[in-house]
Protein backbone atom coordinates (compact mmCIF):
# COMPACT_ATOMS: atom_id res chain seq x y z
CA UNK A 1 0.00 0.00 0.00
CA UNK A 2 1.16 3.34 -0.68
CA UNK A 3 0.70 6.46 1.30
CA UNK A 4 0.89 10.18 0.93
CA UNK A 5 2.49 12.90 3.15
CA UNK A 6 -0.01 15.14 4.74
CA UNK A 7 0.50 18.48 7.46
CA UNK A 8 -1.85 20.55 9.19
CA UNK A 9 0.02 24.15 10.16
CA UNK A 10 -1.73 26.05 13.59
CA UNK A 11 -0.72 29.14 14.55
CA UNK A 12 -1.66 29.50 18.63
CA UNK A 13 -1.30 32.88 20.83
CA UNK A 14 -2.02 33.36 24.14
CA UNK A 15 -3.57 36.84 23.20
CA UNK A 16 -7.35 36.79 24.45
CA UNK A 17 -7.73 39.78 21.60
CA UNK A 18 -7.22 36.71 18.32
CA UNK A 19 -8.99 33.80 19.77
CA UNK A 20 -7.43 32.52 23.27
CA UNK A 21 -9.98 31.45 25.98
CA UNK A 22 -9.62 30.51 29.90
CA UNK A 23 -6.41 32.21 29.57
CA UNK A 24 -4.74 31.93 33.19
CA UNK A 25 -4.41 35.49 35.36
CA UNK A 26 -0.26 34.57 35.10
CA UNK A 27 -0.48 34.08 31.21
CA UNK A 28 1.16 30.91 31.37
CA UNK A 29 -2.14 29.12 30.35
CA UNK A 30 -4.78 29.75 27.96
CA UNK A 31 -7.02 27.14 25.43
CA UNK A 32 -8.33 27.12 21.60
CA UNK A 33 -11.73 26.61 20.65
CA UNK A 34 -11.95 25.73 16.66
CA UNK A 35 -15.00 26.17 14.80
CA UNK A 36 -16.60 23.94 11.98
CA UNK A 37 -15.02 20.31 12.24
CA UNK A 38 -12.14 21.40 13.96
CA UNK A 39 -8.72 19.56 14.24
CA UNK A 40 -9.76 16.38 12.41
CA UNK A 41 -6.95 14.20 11.49
CA UNK A 42 -8.26 10.74 8.88
CA UNK A 43 -8.83 7.52 11.22
CA UNK A 44 -6.88 6.19 8.64
CA UNK A 45 -3.37 7.73 8.99
CA UNK A 46 -0.36 6.52 10.62
CA UNK A 47 2.86 8.29 12.15
CA UNK A 48 0.86 11.18 13.52
CA UNK A 49 2.83 13.42 14.68
CA UNK A 50 3.15 17.55 16.35
CA UNK A 51 6.29 19.70 16.02
CA UNK A 52 6.80 23.26 17.34
CA UNK A 53 8.47 25.04 14.65
CA UNK A 54 9.01 28.51 15.31
CA UNK A 55 7.56 30.15 18.92
CA UNK A 56 7.70 33.70 20.79
CA UNK A 57 7.97 34.37 24.09
CA UNK A 58 9.17 37.46 25.81
CA UNK A 59 12.20 37.18 28.40
CA UNK A 60 10.60 39.42 30.81
CA UNK A 61 9.21 36.66 33.58
CA UNK A 62 10.12 38.24 36.89
CA UNK A 63 12.62 37.40 39.41
CA UNK A 64 11.12 39.76 41.82
CA UNK A 65 7.14 38.69 42.01
CA UNK A 66 5.10 40.61 44.60
CA UNK A 67 3.77 38.85 47.90
CA UNK A 68 6.31 35.97 47.11
CA UNK A 69 9.78 37.80 47.32
CA UNK A 70 9.46 41.56 46.76
CA UNK A 71 10.62 42.78 50.52
CA UNK A 72 13.62 44.37 51.76
CA UNK A 73 13.90 45.17 55.74
CA UNK A 74 17.13 47.38 56.18
CA UNK A 75 17.65 48.90 59.75
CA UNK A 76 19.34 52.47 59.98
CA UNK A 77 19.46 56.25 60.55
CA UNK A 78 17.22 58.71 58.87
CA UNK A 79 18.19 61.24 57.03
CA UNK A 80 17.23 63.92 59.34
CA UNK A 81 18.99 66.87 61.14
CA UNK A 82 19.11 64.61 64.12
CA UNK A 83 19.30 61.54 62.63
CA UNK A 84 16.44 58.72 63.64
CA UNK A 85 17.29 55.09 63.71
CA UNK A 86 14.46 52.73 62.48
CA UNK A 87 13.75 49.93 60.65
CA UNK A 88 12.95 50.38 56.73
CA UNK A 89 10.52 47.93 55.41
CA UNK A 90 10.59 48.26 51.55
CA UNK A 91 8.44 46.64 48.96
CA UNK A 92 10.34 46.48 45.56
CA UNK A 93 8.18 46.82 42.18
CA UNK A 94 7.82 43.13 40.27
CA UNK A 95 10.11 42.77 37.62
CA UNK A 96 13.37 41.25 36.07
CA UNK A 97 16.27 42.46 38.13
CA UNK A 98 19.96 41.63 37.53
CA UNK A 99 22.07 42.45 40.64
CA UNK A 100 22.96 45.83 39.57
CA UNK A 101 19.48 47.40 38.74
CA UNK A 102 18.20 45.81 42.36
CA UNK A 103 20.77 47.46 43.89
CA UNK A 104 19.09 50.57 42.60
CA UNK A 105 16.39 49.72 42.99
CA UNK A 106 16.59 49.61 46.97
CA UNK A 107 18.94 52.81 47.24
CA UNK A 108 15.64 54.50 45.32
CA UNK A 109 13.19 53.30 47.91
CA UNK A 110 15.73 54.10 50.96
CA UNK A 111 15.87 57.53 49.45
CA UNK A 112 12.18 57.80 49.28
CA UNK A 113 11.64 56.43 52.59
CA UNK A 114 14.36 58.95 54.17
CA UNK A 115 16.74 56.73 54.86
CA UNK A 116 20.39 58.25 55.15
CA UNK A 117 22.64 58.85 51.88
CA UNK A 118 25.18 61.47 53.63
CA UNK A 119 28.10 60.20 55.73
CA UNK A 120 29.78 63.34 58.18
CA UNK A 121 32.04 64.30 55.08
CA UNK A 122 29.40 65.25 53.06
CA UNK A 123 29.55 62.50 50.45
CA UNK A 124 26.74 60.14 49.35
CA UNK A 125 26.74 57.08 51.21
CA UNK A 126 23.75 55.40 51.86
CA UNK A 127 22.85 52.87 54.95
CA UNK A 128 23.86 49.70 52.38
CA UNK A 129 24.77 48.79 48.94
CA UNK A 130 25.74 45.42 47.31
CA UNK A 131 27.55 44.73 44.18
CA UNK A 132 29.11 41.09 43.01
CA UNK A 133 31.91 38.89 43.65
CA UNK A 134 32.76 37.34 40.24
CA UNK A 135 35.07 34.55 41.72
CA UNK A 136 32.84 33.37 44.26
CA UNK A 137 29.03 34.19 41.97
CA UNK A 138 28.16 35.75 45.14
CA UNK A 139 26.82 39.07 45.88
CA UNK A 140 28.66 41.55 48.20
CA UNK A 141 26.29 43.18 51.11
CA UNK A 142 28.29 46.33 52.47
CA UNK A 143 27.31 47.66 55.31
CA UNK A 144 28.07 51.54 55.87
CA UNK A 145 27.19 52.44 59.42
CA UNK A 146 27.44 50.80 62.53
CA UNK A 147 24.18 50.58 63.58
CA UNK A 148 22.86 49.13 60.39
CA UNK A 149 21.11 45.90 60.27
CA UNK A 150 19.48 43.73 57.20
CA UNK A 151 16.79 41.23 58.21
CA UNK A 152 15.98 38.18 56.15
CA UNK A 153 14.51 36.60 58.19
CA UNK A 154 10.99 38.44 58.04
CA UNK A 155 8.73 36.44 55.09
CA UNK A 156 8.64 37.67 51.57
CA UNK A 157 12.44 38.64 51.67
CA UNK A 158 14.44 38.14 48.26
CA UNK A 159 17.00 36.37 50.57
CA UNK A 160 17.06 33.44 48.19
CA UNK A 161 17.76 35.16 44.96
CA UNK A 162 20.98 37.52 46.76
CA UNK A 163 21.65 33.74 47.88
CA UNK A 164 21.52 34.88 52.10
CA UNK A 165 19.92 32.52 54.66
CA UNK A 166 17.07 33.09 56.93
CA UNK A 167 18.72 35.05 59.34
CA UNK A 168 19.66 38.50 60.57
CA UNK A 169 22.94 40.35 59.47
CA UNK A 170 24.71 43.24 61.75
CA UNK A 171 25.00 46.15 63.30
CA UNK A 172 28.60 45.74 62.70
CA UNK A 173 30.84 48.20 64.64
CA UNK A 174 33.70 48.11 62.54
CA UNK A 175 31.72 49.27 59.30
CA UNK A 176 31.59 49.86 56.37
CA UNK A 177 32.03 45.88 56.43
CA UNK A 178 31.53 44.20 53.63
CA UNK A 179 29.08 40.47 53.85
CA UNK A 180 29.73 38.10 51.83
CA UNK A 181 26.53 35.81 50.88
CA UNK A 182 26.15 32.27 52.36
CA UNK A 183 25.21 31.19 49.01
CA UNK A 184 25.57 31.78 45.39
CA UNK A 185 23.10 34.28 43.87
CA UNK A 186 20.02 33.00 42.11
CA UNK A 187 19.07 36.05 39.45
CA UNK A 188 18.57 33.30 36.78
CA UNK A 189 15.47 31.51 37.99
CA UNK A 190 15.08 30.21 34.28
CA UNK A 191 17.23 28.35 32.34
CA UNK A 192 14.98 27.37 29.43
CA UNK A 193 10.72 27.14 28.68
CA UNK A 194 8.85 24.19 28.17
CA UNK A 195 5.71 23.94 25.93
CA UNK A 196 3.18 21.93 27.23
CA UNK A 197 -0.21 20.92 25.14
CA UNK A 198 -3.56 18.28 25.26
CA UNK A 199 -3.18 17.74 21.93
CA UNK A 200 -0.35 15.06 22.94
CA UNK A 201 -0.84 12.35 25.54
CA UNK A 202 2.53 12.33 26.64
CA UNK A 203 4.87 14.36 24.47
CA UNK A 204 8.39 14.57 24.83
CA UNK A 205 10.05 12.42 27.38
CA UNK A 206 11.76 14.82 30.15
CA UNK A 207 14.03 12.68 31.96
CA UNK A 208 12.23 9.53 32.52
CA UNK A 209 8.75 11.10 32.66
CA UNK A 210 6.35 12.42 30.34
CA UNK A 211 4.16 15.52 30.95
CA UNK A 212 2.77 16.51 27.57
CA UNK A 213 6.04 18.87 26.44
CA UNK A 214 5.77 19.85 23.12
CA UNK A 215 8.86 22.20 22.76
CA UNK A 216 11.67 23.26 24.50
CA UNK A 217 12.80 26.88 24.00
CA UNK A 218 16.04 28.51 24.82
CA UNK A 219 16.88 31.63 26.02
CA UNK A 220 18.81 33.89 23.68
CA UNK A 221 18.02 37.27 24.12
CA UNK A 222 18.96 39.60 27.00
CA UNK A 223 15.94 40.54 29.80
CA UNK A 224 13.21 42.65 28.12
CA UNK A 225 13.42 41.26 24.78
CA UNK A 226 11.30 38.82 22.85
CA UNK A 227 12.90 35.18 21.71
CA UNK A 228 11.75 33.85 18.88
CA UNK A 229 12.55 30.45 18.86
CA UNK A 230 12.72 28.50 15.36
CA UNK A 231 14.57 25.41 15.53
CA UNK A 232 16.95 23.83 12.73
CA UNK A 233 15.64 20.19 14.00
CA UNK A 234 12.22 20.73 16.22
CA UNK A 235 11.38 17.24 18.20
CA UNK A 236 8.37 15.66 17.18
CA UNK A 237 6.11 14.37 19.29
CA UNK A 238 3.78 10.94 18.78
CA UNK A 239 0.17 11.50 18.51
CA UNK A 240 -1.66 8.65 16.95
CA UNK A 241 -4.32 9.21 19.19
CA UNK A 242 -5.35 12.61 17.28
CA UNK A 243 -5.94 10.15 14.31
CA UNK A 244 -10.02 9.32 13.88
CA UNK A 245 -10.48 11.56 16.80
CA UNK A 246 -12.37 15.13 16.28
CA UNK A 247 -10.67 17.87 18.38
CA UNK A 248 -12.26 21.18 19.16
CA UNK A 249 -11.02 22.25 22.07
CA UNK A 250 -6.67 22.36 22.78
CA UNK A 251 -4.77 23.38 25.93
CA UNK A 252 -1.46 24.96 26.11
CA UNK A 253 0.54 26.27 29.23
CA UNK A 254 4.04 27.38 29.12
CA UNK A 255 6.45 26.55 32.23
CA UNK A 256 10.06 26.61 33.29
CA UNK A 257 12.47 24.08 33.35
CA UNK A 258 11.79 22.89 36.87
CA UNK A 259 7.76 22.43 35.08
CA UNK A 260 6.54 25.54 37.21
CA UNK A 261 4.23 27.76 35.65
CA UNK A 262 5.81 30.98 35.03
CA UNK A 263 4.53 34.50 34.81
CA UNK A 264 4.65 36.13 32.04
CA UNK A 265 4.48 39.60 33.17
CA UNK A 266 1.38 40.56 30.96
CA UNK A 267 2.71 39.63 27.69
CA UNK A 268 1.27 37.50 25.31
CA UNK A 269 3.33 34.40 23.62
CA UNK A 270 2.63 32.18 20.76
CA UNK A 271 3.25 28.85 18.69
CA UNK A 272 3.51 27.71 15.14
CA UNK A 273 2.20 24.13 15.00
CA UNK A 274 3.00 21.45 12.46
CA UNK A 275 0.77 18.45 12.48
CA UNK A 276 2.78 15.40 10.45
CA UNK A 277 0.71 12.53 8.82
CA UNK A 278 0.59 9.81 6.37
CA UNK A 279 -2.35 8.18 5.07
CA UNK A 280 -3.18 5.62 2.23
CA UNK A 281 -2.94 6.84 -0.94
CA UNK A 282 -6.73 5.69 -3.14
CA UNK A 283 -6.48 6.06 -6.38
CA UNK A 284 -9.95 6.23 -8.21
CA UNK A 285 -10.38 4.16 -11.38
Amino acid sequence: MSFVKEEISIIVSSDENTGAINKSLDGSRFEIQLDGDGLNIPKDAINVTVEVEEATIWWSIPNIITGQNDRFYVYGDSDDAVPVPQLYSLTIPQGLYDLSALNLAILSELEAAGARTIDGTGANLPLISMSADSSTQKVRLRFNYPNVYVDFSQPNTMREILGFNSAVYGPYAGAPVNVLADNTAQFNQVNYFLIHSDIVSKGVRFNNTFNQTIAQVLINVAPGSQIVSTPFNPARSEANDLAGNRRTNIRFWLTDDQDRSVNTNNENWSARIVIHYMRPLVIKH
